[in-house]
């Protein structure tokens, strides 16, 4: 009969034995399991939510400021002025030099001063020169499927010197324009700007643009459309308002690697 119970005693304990080990409610657990069972849980909950990398915007070559200072150069198409163009070929190119000032990733405020080079107007006119001052606003959008291409709306004030040498002669408009013949004429005209352009990212900092933009003028012979301007050039960005990231000095909590 001992034999029997001392035989049962120790199979009871053989086999309890890798059962306390893999259940920590039995009265026979192993010591070590509960660690284990920490260190498996930590390692999957790493697994599931792996550490966010912050992204330095100001790296990307792709990156488009919000707030900056920027200049620009390129050239025009510009018909000088309806009213006073007889000619079937009515556009002239012209030097175009840009100052921009962006307050937000909205609008952008935008000085251009254009210069037209001497040209005759036979038989009407002779020694032509103009110069524009503008002072635009451009609204902004930005198309979601085209991160580097940026679409804006112009609205603004443009203002016109004319000085040219008038002949009188085939002028359409001489009953308004009451001016002498061969009489070196200067003139100012003021008036509004409307029109539409695009920008392209071609890398940081450097973008290339295009627009076209309706002059409506008061002239010698009255208010309207006195111009159709086409106008291209690249774009630089001067200044940069974005924030730059903070630097952390080295201490006894910094690690370099």
């Amino acid at each position: 009969m001992m034999k029997k119970l001392f035989f049962i005693f120790l199979l009871f304990s053989f086999c309890a034995k890798p059962f306390a080990q893999n259940s920590p409610y039995l009265i026979l657990e192993n010591p070590e399991t509960p660690k284990k069972q920490k260190t498996q849980k930590v390692v999957k909950q790493k697994e599931q939510n792996p550490p966010v990398q912050k992204v330095d915007e100001t790296k990307k070559e792709d990156f488009v400021p919000t707030k900056a200072i920027e200049v620009g150069a390129g050239g025009i198409l510009t018909s000088l002025n309806f009213f006073k163009n007889a000619q079937n070929f009515t556009y002239y190119p012209a030097g175009s030099f840009r100052l921009y000032v962006q307050p937000n990733s909205f609008i952008q405020f935008v000085v251009d001063y254009s210069k037209v080079q001497q040209v005759n107007i036979i038989p009407t006119w002779i020694n032509v020169q103009n110069t524009y001052l503008d002072l635009d606003a451009h609204f902004l959008l930005h198309p979601a499927r085209a991160e580097k291409t940026t679409v804006y709306f112009i609205l603004g004030f443009t203002s016109q010197f004319w000085h040219g040498i008038y002949t009188g002669i085939d002028d359409y408009n001489h009953y308004v324009l009451t001016v002498k013949k061969n009489t070196d004429y200067k003139a100012i005209y003021y008036g509004g700007t409307i029109g539409i352009g695009f920008e392209f990212k071609v890398v940081n900092r450097i973008n290339l643009y295009g627009e076209v933009r309706y002059k409506l003028t008061e002239t010698d012979v009255g208010f309207g459309l006195s111009d159709v301007c086409y106008g291209a050039g690249v774009k630089y960005t001067l200044v940069d308002f974005h924030p730059k990231p903070i630097y952390n000095k080295p201490s006894k909590h910094f690690h370099w690697f």
